[in-house]
């Protein structure tokens, strides 16, 4: 079992840096989620924290009912919706609730955070603003953006990676 939850905290490191640079989680990582998990309740009889085949089934289920919705009124991205439902899987109706509140919460201020950024911008002391600029010169940043395709706004699925390493941590050390 420690295995499977250093093998997901892995995952979830790989989401972390796919979203915060790119604005997006590929299907192949949500794929190698869903394959290990799978695995682990075929050889273990169990998933992470011991879920069942029917509560990880539950969790995945109810996991896209809730939030495709938010996908079709363009409040989150495919690729959050169907890390939800993976983290739905893997830790069932509970788990998912509890990741998606902390994850909630770390993007609420993330927003926060930058709106205050953004309305008192003439409040940066000019250190900091200045070496903001630079990195926004930067070759590496501008490629980042162009390689972004467009996709704007708080890197959700980076946030709920957090909250599921922060999960699996609490279900390996009790």
């Amino acid at each position: 079992m420690g295995l499977m939850i250093v093998f997901t905290a892995f995952l979830c490191v790989a989401v972390i840096v796919y979203d915060v640079l790119f604005r997006r989680v590929p299907n192949g990582l949500l794929l190698l989620f869903l394959l290990a998990h799978t695995a682990c309740m075929i050889v273990a009889g169990h998933g992470i924290g011991g879920i069942d085949v029917w509560r990880s089934v539950t969790g995945l289920t109810l996991g896209l009912i809730v939030f495709v919705p938010l996908y079709v009124w363009r409040v989150m991205g495919a690729g959050d919706v169907k890390f939800l439902a993976i983290i739905g899987a893997l830790l069932g109706l509970k788990g998912l609730f509890v990741v998606w509140l902390i994850a909630s919460v770390l993007a609420g201020l993330h927003a926060l955070v930058f709106h205050v950024l953004v309305v008192w911008e003439s409040a940066i002391p000019f250190r900091l603003n200045r070496i903001m600029q630079q990195i926004a010169d930067g070759e590496m940043y501008k490629r980042m953006v162009s390689a972004r395709q467009g996709r704007k706004g708080t890197p959700y699925a980076a946030y709920l990676a957090i909250a599921l390493i922060y999960s699996l941590g609490k279900a390996w050390g009790g």
